[in-house]
């Protein structure tokens, strides 16, 4: 009886991944990849079905009921997360409309992540830099066109680490760093390995805001004359697809910066990225740009001297 229990409640659970992987796509990642915890009806279900006082077999007889509340629960959920994780109607517009090659080069904002983008940094202290670091943050920094600001899903000690040794003084260039307490997470999704999605709506509300209040007018910027933040103007680097769902038009992913690749010594992403931002900073609408034409299907561009 116990292996029948036991192949029972294997079946179940493969049954109950498949339906979640078919039902909802965007559930797939968080049910293969367990740092995902934040979606916790599959975990919940097998720390249910592992500590119950009855077998498996007991609860499909005598407790149907439980079951079906569960499913109703999911159901309800994963109607609700799929609108809120989906871009909106007014960002697909923006996104449609085509982008015009300017003479001149327009105010960009450049959201930096750290972790995986940037730098490699495991569980212990010690962080390794990606190559070229230092001129792409020389480049974005004086330029004279980007608005640079970190937005990462380190806790804010975390972050400061990173910024201090990838910045160094130039960290004062920055008109702002986010960490993790500014993706609106309870104190359980805080505390544990959430990955939230990056809603740029959160930026753009808080940055316009500070612009008409003039808080940003120390950061001089070429053509900066009545900047407002949107689709058009915004480029988020970052190495996850998963937290750029709601604005995935705006994302640039270069290749995960990891143990392997920080050992090869071949990285050449960040050089990329450059020659990629030469060309978006005389787009006028950067989203209809980078959806027709992704950096991750970027041909080789014409090299640049960046030493």
């Amino acid at each position: 009886m116990e292996n029948l229990n036991i192949r029972l409640k294997k079946k179940f659970l493969l049954n109950y991944q498949k339906c979640l992987k078919d039902s909802h796509p965007t559930l797939t990642t968080c049910v293969t990849h367990k740092q995902h915890k934040h979606i916790g009806f599959l975990t919940q279900t097998n720390l249910y079905l592992d500590n119950m006082g009855s077998s498996f077999s007991s609860l499909l007889l005598f407790r149907p009921f439980r079951l079906l509340r569960s499913f109703w629960t999911w159901l309800i959920w994963s109607f609700w997360s799929k609108k809120r994780t989906s871009p909106t109607k007014q960002y697909l517009n923006i996104t449609s409309i085509p982008s015009i090659n300017l003479a001149k080069p327009s105010p960009k904002l450049i959201i930096l992540d750290l972790n995986g983008t940037l730098v490699y940094r495991k569980k212990t202290r010690k962080i390794t830099l990606r190559p070229f670091l230092k001129e792409f943050i020389d480049y974005l920094l004086t330029d004279g066109n980007f608005l640079v600001m970190i937005w990462t899903t380190a806790r804010p000690e975390n972050a400061k680490i990173m910024v201090d040794l990838i910045f160094g003084n130039q960290r004062e260039k920055l008109i702002a760093i986010w960490g993790r307490d500014k993706f609106g997470l309870s104190k359980r999704e805080y505390e544990r390995h959430t990955v939230p999605f990056k809603n740029l709506e959160i930026v753009w509300n808080d940055l316009n805001s500070q612009i008409a209040n003039g808080n940003l007018s120390k950061y001089t910027l070429k053509s900066s004359s009545e900047l407002t933040l949107d689709p058009t103007n915004t480029i988020l680097i970052d190495d996850s697809r998963h937290k750029t769902k709601l604005q995935p038009f705006n994302a640039i992913h270069p290749r995960e910066f990891d143990l392997k690749s920080s050992r090869n010594g071949d990285d050449s992403e960040l050089k990329k990225i450059i020659e990629y931002l030469e060309v978006i900073k005389y787009q006028s609408n950067v989203a209809a740009y980078m959806k027709d034409n992704p950096f991750s299907v970027q041909e080789e561009m014409t090299e640049i001297d960046i030493h």
